[in-house]
């Protein structure tokens, strides 16, 4: 299971972003931290820094593999070739919405179309050529197989399933992995859309189900509603399945690329979000008092997070003594149920959870 970040491919896509060549470069010093298996570094011939980033990409420590995208062309393939890096990757729709509307090709034309482009990549002299079969997602399943099986045999050491309008779910995407590496004797890699807020779980099943990559881009950024979130899928794959990223690095990688986009990262945004151990609800807060890890998934210090509680309108006389014990009070005597009535009334008349100053103000009565 690897991850592919294409976040200065893909997530440049993302409307009104624009990555400096310095941003880039940073961008990608820390993924190499971060310990992803390869980078995406742009599209061939479009960007002239694509040269240098490749270059610094080599001389990383940690290095991770480099791919570039060539549209399945001969200009932009030799584009794409002489930049060196250790994949090509070339993109091709295989619907047949595609073939008819976009490409005016027959499923046997595209079939050859497809074997010359990619024998014509590794003349040119990549060193590995990748295809990535674009609209997967609602292309024939059999012709799906066939393309595949072309590609493998004009050369390709890799096919990328790709869901370009994010319609698959979790389900589809395993059934088609699995039926897929029962034909293939090359790697499958999956990269999928977030249209329905799928896209990293569509990622993990295509992982869990044997795919051999998939692809991700910081905070999800791409097209329309974007890919599936690197951060979401490297902090799952080290925390639940033990795999080796530095998720430490997460952090600072999610505010650089965030400033770089112009968006705010919402408190409550899975990982990357600084607010998601922020509780108030009584139960939660009187367990996380016991053992955090009862409501907890991983220990917010991981990726640089705090654990807050705060008491509010939600709060009952668990999160009462609990508080209680954290500011040194003794409970013993007080009447813990009209503490819990000041403290809900004070939370619905504020419209919010109590500061420490005003909840120690009530407790302390």
């Amino acid at each position: 299971m690897k991850i592919i970040d294409s976040t200065l491919r893909e997530g440049e896509q993302c409307f009104g972003v624009y990555l400096a060549p310095e941003i880039r470069a940073d961008i990608l010093a820390r993924l190499a931290r971060l310990g992803v298996d390869e980078v995406e570094l742009g599209v061939a011939g479009r960007d002239a820094s694509l040269a240098g980033l490749a270059a610094q990409a080599r001389v990383l420590a940690n290095a991770p593999q480099t791919s570039v995208w060539a549209a399945c062309r001969e200009d932009s393939i030799l584009a794409g070739a002489a930049l060196k890096t250790d994949w090509l990757h070339l993109g091709l729709p295989v619907s047949a919405a595609h073939m008819e509307k976009r490409l005016g090709l027959t499923p046997a034309e595209l079939l050859e179309h497809l074997s010359r482009h990619v024998k014509l990549a590794l003349e040119a002299g990549a060193q590995r050529v990748s295809l990535g079969l674009e609209d997967a997602s609602r292309a024939d399943p059999d012709f799906l197989v066939q393309a595949a099986l072309a590609a493998q045999e004009a050369g390709a050491l890799r096919v990328r399933l790709s869901d370009t309008v994010g319609v698959w779910n979790p389900l589809e995407v395993a059934r088609l992995v699995g039926d897929l590496k029962s034909w293939l004797d090359i790697a499958v890699g999956v990269h999928c859309h977030n249209d329905f807020g799928l896209g990293t779980g569509n990622a993990l099943a295509g992982l869990l189900a044997g795919a051999d990559y998939a692809d991700a881009s910081v905070l999800g950024l791409g097209e329309r509603a974007g890919l599936a979130a690197l951060e979401e899928v490297a902090a799952y794959l080290h925390m639940r399945r033990g795999l080796d990223y530095r998720v430490e690095e997460l952090p600072g990688l999610c505010a650089v690329v965030a400033r770089a986009a112009g968006i705010e990262i919402s408190p409550r945004k899975a990982v990357a979000g600084t607010g998601q151990f922020a509780c108030e609800t009584g139960l939660h807060v009187h367990g996380l008092a016991r053992d955090p890890s009862l409501f907890e998934p991983y220990d917010p210090a991981l990726l640089g997070h705090t654990r807050r509680t705060a008491l509010g309108k939600k709060s009952g006389r668990a999160a009462v003594a609990a508080k209680l014990a954290e500011f040194g009070l003794d409970a013993s005597g007080r009447d813990l149920e009209a503490l819990v009535q000041a403290v809900r009334a004070e939370g619905e008349r504020l419209g919010r959870p109590l500061t420490d100053e005003e909840a120690q103000t009530i407790l302390s009565r």
